[in-house]
């Protein structure tokens, strides 16, 4: 169990470069000692260079003619939804290179995926893998969701020819089922679809009782559940993953502990559940009861500070990644689940 905390660190000052200087004494755990430990810092990720990754002449030469920066400045721009595949790949997509990046680790490399010919990234939110680790990837502006294999290779798209999608945003693959979740935030709704693109039902409508959405933004599967952010009714829905509503967390409010425009949303092994709070910039986790246990992060650019998180993903090894996005950088965190500070 999490034990409850309130972490506090000082407010945003300097940039990220000099604060990263100053502020890499000490380990960084939530709660602090006496405390039995929960959450660690692990690393911050802002370029290839942090993880000593080769980069690709390609990504070179995507940068140049893309977003007209020097070929040899890697870092992140504004990064957004994120994820890990079955290579422990980490896979981000990054809205204002209008690139997906992609960081492996294992393989020290680092490849990207530039927009198909003939199609356009503008806003890109949200990615999700398939059982085979094809890419998907949503656009909130222009209303598609790119597919890409696993090698980067495109294969297809969905919407808007076919009147699919307004404004879709966080997207979530049911594996087993095969089943691609997608939230349409305007409309207030979450469209379920196989992954050849032809829709099966919708969950949700706008409203503010149970099962309804006031502009969703962010969606996570784990197990038999659906977990989706219900931004301006400022609580997290869980859901069968058939559309069943079967609890509601958080409320609005300024307190540690209460949620204002909550956005990423993911689950940890033993089911804690983790809301990314852009505006206080910070993380909270509950229980699966609603109960909060813990919140780490607050406004700044050191470790472990947030300036406008916007999306979280946890991986099979309870890791924890925050996309950073005005900090452009990611955060890596890892749960203990036995309060250890062992293991990374």
């Amino acid at each position: 169990m999490i034990f409850l905390a309130a972490i506090v660190f000082s407010f945003f000052a300097g940039s990220l470069a000099s604060s990263d200087k100053k502020d890499t004494e000490k380990d960084l755990y939530w709660p602090e000692p006496p405390e039995t430990p929960r959450i660690k810092f692990i690393k911050s990720i802002a370029s290839p260079k942090d993880l000593k990754l080769n980069q690709s002449s390609f990504f070179k030469k995507v940068i140049k003619k893309i977003v007209g920066i020097d070929g040899n400045d890697s870092t992140l721009l504004f990064p957004y939804g994120i994820i890990t595949d079955s290579r422990n790949r980490l896979i981000i997509v990054d809205q204002k290179s209008r690139l997906i990046h992609i960081f492996d680790a294992q393989a020290k490399k680092y490849s990207s995926i530039k927009q198909p010919k003939g199609e356009a990234f503008v806003s890109l939110v949200g990615v999700a893998l398939d059982a085979d680790d094809n890419i998907y990837v949503s656009d909130s502006y222009t209303g598609k969701i790119f597919v890409f294999d696993r090698s980067g290779k495109f294969k297809k798209r969905l919407g808007p020819d076919e009147g699919l999608f307004n404004r879709p945003t966080g997207i979530a693959i049911d594996k087993e089922r095969g089943r691609l979740y997608v939230v349409e935030t305007v409309k207030g709704e979450v469209a379920v679809l196989d992954l050849n693109g032809t829709e099966l039902f919708k969950i949700g409508r706008r409203g503010y009782g149970n099962g309804e959405f006031n502009f969703p933004t962010q969606i996570c599967i784990t197990g038999d559940r659906l977990y989706v952010t219900d931004t301006l009714n400022a609580r997290i829905q869980v859901l069968d993953r058939d559309g069943k509503f079967i609890s509601s967390i958080g409320k609005i409010g300024d307190a540690i502990g209460d949620l204002d425009k909550p956005k990423g949303v993911a689950v940890d092994s033993e089911g804690h559940i983790y809301v990314v709070e852009g505006l206080h910039d910070r993380v909270g986790i509950f229980d699966q009861e609603g109960h909060f246990l813990l919140a780490f992060g607050s406004t700044g650019s050191n470790r472990g500070e947030f300036y406008l998180p916007t999306a979280i993903h946890i991986d099979g090894e309870d890791n924890i990644y925050v996309s950073d996005s005005y900090n452009r950088r990611v955060q890596v965190f890892k749960y203990l689940r036995n309060g250890s500070s062992a293991g990374q």
